[in-house]
């Protein structure tokens, strides 16, 4: 459990992002220059089914295109009407939000953004008045089985499939 010297958890970023490139780096940069928890997902549905299994999100960074049944605009927009105290950035290197495209409080930085221009606009959405979590309460990230709305592939993170190890010769 990652605890700031203040006893205190530091803040969850819900971070969606379908390059994996710009997602770990952004994370990277959350966590190591804004000291922020992050919890990573490749497009809307998963950012949904996060929000809907934790109250702990605190802000959320979306890109707008990425797969999915959701743009970054619209899951913005859904997350502010369903969880209004979560701060919201939006980021894109192909578009920048129309009048409506945004909902009231979010912020829209452009790609390809600097670090700590990514951290501050985090920080200037994150909700005020409430007040971090203690490192006495038991935050909950992700349940232990997450139902995700895409198909299972049997393809690990690394990127092959799993294999059994083999029977030790005797």
């Amino acid at each position: 459990m990652n605890i700031n010297r203040d006893g205190l958890q530091p803040a969850i970023v819900l971070l969606a992002e379908d390059e994996a490139l710009v997602r770990m780096m952004a994370a990277d940069v959350l966590r190591e220059e804004g000291g922020f928890k992050v919890v990573e997902v490749v497009n809307a549905d998963e950012a949904l089914t996060v929000l809907e299994a934790t109250a702990d999100v605190r802000a959320l960074v979306t890109d707008v295109e990425m797969p999915g049944s959701l743009d970054g605009f619209t899951l913005a927009r859904v997350v502010r009407q369903a969880w209004p105290h979560i701060g919201i950035v939006v980021t894109s290197g192909r578009m920048a939000p129309g009048p409506n495209d945004l909902p009231p409080g979010a912020l829209f930085i452009p790609k390809p953004y600097r670090p700590a221009d990514l951290v501050a606009a985090v920080r200037t959405v994150l909700p005020a008045g409430q007040p971090p979590v203690s490192a006495e309460a038991s935050v909950q990230v992700l349940p232990a089985a997450i139902k995700i709305s895409q198909p299972h592939t049997g393809i690990g993170a690394a990127g092959g499939l799993a294999q059994p190890l083999p029977e030790p010769e005797e």
